[in-house]
């Protein structure tokens, strides 16, 4: 089944606190469902369609991050995670080569490990 990238909405809830602005959100829409997406600051975003399924992976080049996440709709949270936390980590599985993979390639190369 094919894999399709897509941009749907982003919605970023925030609110006040004593010691400033809080983050308490990050929120997609999709065909009407809202899904809470984890991502930091410096991620890029990237998401995909297959069937009902929703994949997201998250790409920090400047700490040396990813992380794919899988959504099954309706469910707004993911249904499974999977994170490397280094670039030695992300090398070990990608490749030295993997900054210049498509974000759709690393996505699909990742979807095994999905726990």
């Amino acid at each position: 089944m094919t894999m399709t990238p897509i941009t749907p909405d982003l919605k970023l809830h925030t609110h006040q606190e004593d010691n400033g602005i809080h983050i308490s959100s990050l929120i997609i829409t999709h065909n009407g469902n809202n899904y809470h997406l984890y991502a930091g600051t410096k991620d890029t975003i990237y998401i995909f369609s297959q069937s009902i399924a929703l994949y997201v992976l998250t790409i920090n080049r400047e700490h040396g991050k990813i992380g794919l996440a899988a959504y099954m709709s309706p469910e707004p949270f993911p249904l499974n995670t999977f994170y490397l936390h280094s670039t030695k980590e992300i090398t070990a599985l990608l490749g030295s080569d993997w900054e210049e993979q498509t974000p759709l390639h690393i996505t699909e190369a990742l979807i095994n490990y999905l726990i």
